[in-house]
């Protein structure tokens, strides 16, 4: 490693230093006077190449048995920077072609997975041909591994021998199963990047056929293949422990490609211009259906024929992936002069989607499959239709006054019919039945302001809006949201501008009907009736955003911003509770629904530019964001008798619904930018620009008990302890450093050497994802429950020598095979040497 190492830098020297030594020496008179006229011709292209290496380290996993792979990590994410020749970028640009026609090409990134294209040919004044290619990678972890192998196009399947082995562990020693995954079955697993590529290409042609009138046709296809994890599960719960349920990590296979045509033509007049256009995308899956092999059995059974409950389960599974869909759309958009001092602004947009994929069968557990109705039909044939208008009047009274309406209207009707359907919960449920729900919804706005130019360049806004909202198959059918805008934008002085912006808003929900809340099962409501969706709930809303931009001297300049969002749900009556549902006074605030009670949001920040002599200039930038958001909700059990009333928390057989075991939850994220660095210009040849970036954020989930944990018996026994205890989540971290230093050398008019040397450090801790490994349940359960026997792993409290106090393992996760996708923390050096020929 350090030999290669050491074998590029040189390499990067000598590309450096081998223009310094052809062209460091004295050019004669004659040399130089024909590099002045060279320099007079026009630039027709422009290209840069040479060498980069990368080194450095993956970090803050010691507990895997494995280094991962920089190449892989978070730091190539969505780039490709492979050692050795690149082209970072090239042009070629003819402006005058035989006196009327232009060429140009441009690439970036070249010959690598993130390489860039664009070639563009026409005529002055009547007609562009336009051709464009883009590839974007995607890489999702450097630590995962799979045990699955994919046999054909969306076919996963695992070794006969390895499912055998642990459908009999299941069957006859489920305690020892755990021991034998993490110790056999793991360490065989096949090491696996999950990883995306998208390739798109993209044609168009614009035409003017008079001064006035212009079409425009383009098509575009986009190509995107790979894998990615994806979670499954064989349960009707969210469990796989050794009592009951099944699941894995499965690469999910992409293999998309969505064709895009756009067709437009423009025409206007002094008075008038109108805009009609098409637009229609077409989404094919090539991949219609994943299928994976159950890990843990090898046929289909249900208890109590052949198998238990605990052991009951399908032999394979199945998933619809996402189903090719068409959506075709007509614009128009025009402005008309209707008088001297009224102009009318309006756009229409109407849609049409459709989507009529086959349905797959409701199960492949052949068992189960034979308890099932029939499906209602071979396919959904879901239509849907969207209209979007805009319509906007200004009328200018006069030179300091101007009033605007707008009117916005949305619909989104969804005209799919509704089936009957008899579904099997994670393959291992006895037959439901559902219905498809085809929601929709209407939205109309109306906002009117007042301008008030109160000087040169500066204006005052004040006005009203108005929303109306109307929604199919959801909670709430009608609300309505009624509030104010106001603006200041001002320029009292050449070298300062100051803005200036509020917004006040009420949103009223008329009806709120939770189907859920309605119905009972084991003597309590689905859903309590209080609890509420965000997006339909009583919402007070205030937001406010200033700005200021000042110039004092030529050589400085500063500006700074600042600006808030805070919306609160927790309104009392109307749809909500007109009393606090507080089982206790003094845990938190009086709260009114159970859901999202407050979402806050603050950010501001300041940029600067100081020359600090001729030739140098500094710079500085930070900025901050603060987000919190508090909810409340109720900890509930059905009851398990026949007679589970009334209410009683004390006993099993009885549903528990009280107060007493209300819990809230608090996230608090913060996020820092800080920037700075210094542009220098060397004499007239050189520059060096070094700058140091820093972003760091923080966050925080705090859960916690609203009620009284001393009531130990009665209907409001308290519940939240053990495993069900509300408690704070780990702390996560995400930093983000980099420092660049960057050198020029201009050799001569059409010849700059670079020297580009960049160093990133991403620390990262994050309780989702930095204890993941292939294997979760090798972990014993909270005392007094025996210890699970091979698994020692720390339990919730004890630290990890990685990540401490934090669940490492869970009981519930037993039978389920995970991939270990991870992001690891990276430290990063890159250094490249380029030559920049402009010809």
């Amino acid at each position: 490693m350090k030999t290669a190492r050491a074998g590029m830098l040189g390499l990067l020297l000598l590309l450096l230093m081998t223009p310094l030594a052809l062209f460091g020496q004295e050019k004669s008179t004659d040399a130089q006077e024909k590099s002045r006229v060279e320099s007079k011709k026009p630039q027709v292209g422009v290209v840069e190449f040479g060498a980069r290496g990368t080194w450095g380290e993956v970090y803050g996993r010691p507990d895997l048995p494995f280094e991962p792979s920089l190449r892989t990590s978070k730091y190539e994410e969505y780039r490709d920077l492979r050692d050795g020749f690149f082209i970072p970028r090239a042009r070629l640009n003819w402006d005058n072609v035989a006196s009327k026609y232009f060429v140009d090409f441009q690439a970036a990134k070249a010959i690598y997975r993130d390489q860039s294209y664009l070639a563009t040919f026409g005529e002055w004044n009547r007609f562009k041909i336009q051709f464009r290619y883009d590839e974007i990678p995607h890489r999702y972890s450097d630590t995962a591994r799979t045990i699955y192998t994919e046999t054909r196009p969306g076919v996963f399947q695992i070794p006969l021998l390895t499912r055998n082995t642990l459908q009999n562990l299941a069957a006859t020693a489920p305690t020892n199963l755990p021991s034998t995954i993490q110790g056999q079955i793991v360490p065989a697993m096949a090491f696996y990047t999950p990883a995306i590529e998208r390739r798109a290409g993209t044609m168009s042609f614009l035409y003017d056929l008079t001064p006035d009138w212009d079409i425009l046709a383009s098509y575009s296809g986009e190509r995107e293949s790979g894998r990615r994890a994806l979670g499954l599960i064989f349960n009707s719960s969210p469990s796989a422990a050794l009592t009951g349920g099944y699941g894995a990590e499965v690469p999910e296979p992409i293999d998309y490609f969505t064709h895009t045509v756009r067709l437009r033509t423009e025409y206007g007049q002094k008075r008038w211009a109108i805009q009609v256009g098409y637009v229609g995308s077409f989404f094919q899956n090539n991949i219609k259906n994943l299928i994976f092999e159950n890990p843990f059995r090898t046929t289909d059974c249900l208890a109590p024929n052949g198998c238990t409950n605990a052991t009951q389960g399908p032999q394979a599974g199945m998933v619809d992936l996402y189903p090719a869909n068409s959506a075709n759309y007509i614009t128009f958009s025009g402005s008309f002069l209707l008088m001297k001092h009224l102009r009318l602004l309006a756009s229409i947009n109407a849609g049409w989607l459709r989507q009529n994929d086959p349905f797959v069968p409701y199960t492949t557990n052949s068992v189960l499959e034979a308890m099932t109705s029939p499906l209602p039909a071979a396919s959904l044939n879901g239509e849907k239709q969207t209209l979007a208008m805009n319509y906007k009047l200004i009328e200018t009274i006069s030179k300091k006054f101007e009033i605007k309406a707008a009117y916005r209207h949305y619909d989104y009707n969804n005209n799919t019919r509704v089936l009957s359907f008899t579904p099997v919960e994670g393959d291992s449920g006895l037959p439901g039945a559902e219905e498809n729900t085809p929601f929709g919804y209407n939205r109309k706005t109306v906002e009117v302001t007042g301008n008030w130019y109160f000087a040169e360049k500066s204006t005052a806004k004040i006005g009203y809006e108005g929303e109306i909202m109307d929604r199919s198959h959801r909670d709430v059918e009608h609300s309505t949201e009624n509030g104010l805008v106001a603006s200041v934008d001002t320029t009292p002085r050449k070298d300062l501008t100051f803005r200036a912006s509020y917004r006040y808003s009420v949103r009223n929900p008329e009806h709120y009907a939770d189907d859920e809340a309605a119905a009972v099962s084991g003597g309590i409501t689905n859903d309590s009736i209080f609890s509420r969706r965000f997006d339909e709930a009583t919402r007070q809303r205030h937001r406010g955003d200033v700005q200021l931009e000042y110039s004092p001297l030529e050589s400085l300049s500063v500006s700074g911003f600042a600006g808030t969002t805070q919306d609160n749900y927790n309104r009392s009556g109307g749809v909500n509770s007109s009393s606090p549902l507080n089982f206790i006074s003094g845990t938190i605030y009086p709260y009114y629904l159970y859901g999202v009670l407050k979402d806050l949001s603050y950010n501001a920040g300041f940029d600067s530019d100081i020359s600090v002599t001729n030739n140098v200039t500094f710079f500085a930038e930070y900025s901050y964001e603060r987000y919190y958001k508090a909810m409340a909700s109720r900890y509930r059990v059905p009851g398990s008798s026949a007679t589970p009333t009334p209410v009683d928390c004390s006993t099993s057989a009885k549903g528990c619904d009280s107060a007493n075991n209300d819990w809230g939850s608090s996230s608090r994220d913060w996020v820092h930018i800080v920037s700075f660095g210094f542009d220098t210009q060397i004499g007239k040849k050189a520059s060096v620009d070094t700058y140091y970036s820093l972003s760091a954020a923080k966050g925080h989930v705090d859960s916690y008990a609203l009620g009284n944990p001393a009531i130990t018996t009665g209907p409001d026994k308290f519940l939240l302890t053990g495993t069900n205890a509300a408690v704070p989540y780990p702390e996560t971290v995400s930093r983000n450093h980099e420092v660049v230093a960057i050198l020029k050398y201009k050799l001569r008019p059409n010849l700059t050497p670079k020297l580009d040397y960049r160093y990133q450090q991403w620390d990262n801790r994050d309780y989702q994802t930095s204890a993941m490994t292939p294997y979760m349940g090798c972990v014993s359960p909270l005392p007094p429950s025996p210890a699970v026997p091979g698994c020692t792993s720390p339990v919730l409290g004890t630290p990890s020598p990685y990540y401490p106090f934090f669940l490492v393992g869970d009981p519930s996760a037993a039978r389920y095979l995970f991939m270990g996708v991870d992001q690891p923390s990276y430290r990063a050096h890159y250094i490249a040497a380029t030559l920049e020929y402009s010809f």
